[in-house]
């Protein structure tokens, strides 16, 4: 669309501008049809502006002198409409040919600068040996219109023991930080798909990354394109989408951001209370602050209301049971009401949570599921929330056995699966029943 447009203005500025090439004025209306003729002229030879920017530099000078033929054959008809000769078709013609000459020049060399531009560019990272990386790197480079910036290879076979070529060689166990420092968008894995166990192995190494990971083809020529993505023009298997990319992420933050502030202006008075009760209960502060894992299994400082009794911190936090003693007597309120997270609300409208998402567990905790729990990392490819879809679903508070623990995990990763907002709202709406009801929560 935007092509029909700025190459019918072209043909319009032209027949406005012919005049000063000593024809005479033309009328707005033949203006009008002679650059809806051309437009629809270009579009059946695939010559218009929004065609690759490839195209539309080899095609510049050819795509200009087929509208200046058009425009004189549109012009050609004015003798018709007004019986008499003028110079106005060569005039335009000629004004035409010169103006979309330039304009397709500028349009393709834009577009071929923007296409290979690291900051414009899709950041992206290939995974495989060192042939079938460069197999990859040469696939991007060689494409005319780049969106794919490889940012770096990562070996799974004879890996070096240190980052190498300024960093853009690693090991395959440096993904994690590699995806960070670099913020890449996708992952391209170039391992040989006759190889199911190495591919298996590396697949499973990517899993807790909150990014695109898409497998490269043996065979591109023979690979079905259907349901897959292209990259560079070769069709690969999207094997698992970022969660909440581009539109969605957006929408959640705004649901953050301004629910978030909602609730917190409304529970204002009851955290007042609820602070004061604490402070008349047990000596210490009211605030409870603990560094706990979140997005992109980065650490920060998740805030409760204090309701325990003071302690020194401990390398290995044990999780609250019935009956614990150290529980302080509004501290037993707060946890069965989940009053105690209402703090959290900071969290949220700060970005370190969601209203909702995969509940945040504390370091040792985290430390001890990640290895006994599969995809227990993979929770954290969406940020922590204050409830979810586990919690209202009656897995909220003390999980007491591994298997409680892999239910949980099991809700948390179908919740990010099938994320959206009025999936939050329900979930929202039933947080206060589950509450209320204090299952599992000491």
């Amino acid at each position: 669309m935007a092509g029909r447009i700025a190459d019918g203005l072209g043909v319009a500025i032209a027949g406005i501008l012919a005049p000063v090439a000593g024809a005479p004025h033309v009328d707005p209306l033949v203006i009008l049809a002679t650059a809806l003729l051309t437009v629809h002229v270009l579009a059946a030879a695939g010559l218009l502006l929004d065609d690759a920017s490839a195209r539309c530099r080899r095609s510049a000078a050819g795509s200009a002198i087929l509208a200046g033929v058009a425009v004189a054959v549109g012009g050609s008809l004015l003798p018709l409409m007004t019986g008499e000769v003028s110079p106005i078709p060569v005039a335009w013609s000629g004004m035409t040919v010169a103006l979309l000459a330039v304009s397709q020049g500028i349009w393709g060399q834009a577009s071929a600068v923007l296409a290979r531009s690291s900051r414009k560019a899709r950041r992206v990272l290939v995974v495989g040996d060192r042939d079938r990386a460069l197999d990859v790197l040469a696939t991007i480079a060689g494409a005319e219109q780049r969106w794919a910036f490889p940012v770096g290879v990562l070996l799974d076979r004879d890996a070096p023991q240190r980052p190498t070529l300024g960093g853009f060689i690693s090991a395959l166990e440096d993904a994690e930080s590699v995806v960070r420092q670099e913020m890449v968008d996708g992952i391209v894995v170039a391992i040989p798909w006759s190889d199911p166990q190495r591919l298996t192995a590396c697949l499973q190494k990517l899993k807790p990354l909150a990014v695109d990971v898409h497998l490269f083809p043996e065979d591109a020529e023979l690979f079905v394109a259907a349901g897959t993505s292209v990259m560079a023009g070769v069709p690969m298997v999207t094997l698992r989408t970022k969660p909440l990319a581009e539109a969605a992420a957006l929408v959640k933050a705004v649901e953050d951001r301004i629910l978030g502030t909602l609730l917190l202006l409304l529970a204002l008075p009851v955290m007042a209370v609820v602070a004061m009760a604490i402070k008349l209960d047990s000596p210490g502060p009211v605030l409870f602050r603990q560094k706990r894992y979140g997005y992109d299994n980065q650490p920060f400082t998740c805030f409760k209301f204090r309701s325990m009794a003071v302690r020194t911190e401990e390398a290995d936090v044990k999780q609250a049971s019935r009956n614990d003693p150290r529980v302080t007597r509004v501290g037993r309120f707060i946890r069965r009401t989940s009053l105690d997270e209402l703090p959290q609300l900071l969290n949220v409208i700060g970005g370190t949570m969601s209203l909702v998402g995969p509940r945040p567990h504390a370091m040792s905790h985290h430390h001890l599921y990640e290895k006994v729990v599969d995809d227990y990392r993979c929770r954290h490819r969406m940020k922590p929330g204050i409830t979810g879809w586990a919690q209202v679903n009656g897995f909220r508070g003390e999980t007491a056995t591994v298997e409680a623990m892999r239910k949980r995990v099991v809700h948390d990763l179908w919740y990010i699966d099938h994320w959206s907002l009025s999936l939050d709202l329900i979930i929202l709406a039933r947080t206060p029943f589950a509450c209320v009801k204090g299952t599992n929560a000491y």
